[in-house]
């Protein structure tokens, strides 16, 4: 009786239901519009850091090449430790800081008792690619001892000053019966290009 009751009941089965592939086709629809509008914002995106990649790699070959540059001067310099590479800055600086070397002139003839009468600045020629040249052009007036120790100074000076020519005419002044000196100087002071 029991396969009697299971053969009777009678097996409804549904047909397909159009809901079911209308809700996954609009679910497919849904995920390739989020696909496309989420890649879209990434296209952005990498497009600029492409862009931000490229200029960073630019900047990491100039630094590598001044980085050769600087290891090439030093090799040439002998500039083994930090304070020859800083004094070196501080002889050749980055710009011409003309200003700097009027003040040295005129500081350095004060503590040597010479008169500084004047002063005139033109563009030097350097054979160093990368350097520039400032010449300087001075009139002095002093006692040759003085003189003396005014050129040792500028030797000295932290600045690299090289004096190219010396033009002097000594005087007898009758008031002390002592030799002063009026002397002119042409020198070229020296500073790195940008």
């Amino acid at each position: 009786m029991l396969e009697q009751n299971v053969q009777d009941q009678q097996i409804y089965v549904e047909g397909n239901s159009n809901k079911g592939s209308i809700v996954g086709i609009f679910l497919i629809i849904l995920v390739v519009f989020g696909y496309v509008f989420y890649t879209k914002g990434l296209s952005s995106e990498v497009s600029q850091m492409n862009a931000d990649i490229t200029s960073k790699n630019l900047q990491i070959e100039e630094s590598k090449a001044k980085v050769v540059e600087m290891t090439k001067a030093e090799k040439e310099l002998d500039l083994s430790s930090e304070v020859k590479k800083t004094e070196l800055l501080k002889s050749v600086p980055k710009d011409v800081a003309q200003d700097q070397i009027i003040r040295d002139i005129i500081d350095t003839s004060k503590i040597h008792d010479i008169k500084l009468n004047s002063i005139g600045f033109g563009k030097g020629a350097s054979s160093k690619e990368g350097v520039g040249s400032l010449r300087i052009n001075a009139s002095f007036e002093g006692s040759y001892n003085d003189l003396v120790s005014f050129l040792e100074s500028l030797e000295q000076n932290a600045r690299v000053l090289i004096v190219d020519s010396i033009s002097v005419q000594l005087g007898k002044t009758d008031l002390l019966d002592s030799t002063r000196a009026t002397f002119s100087l042409s020198m070229q002071a020296f500073y790195l290009k940008k």
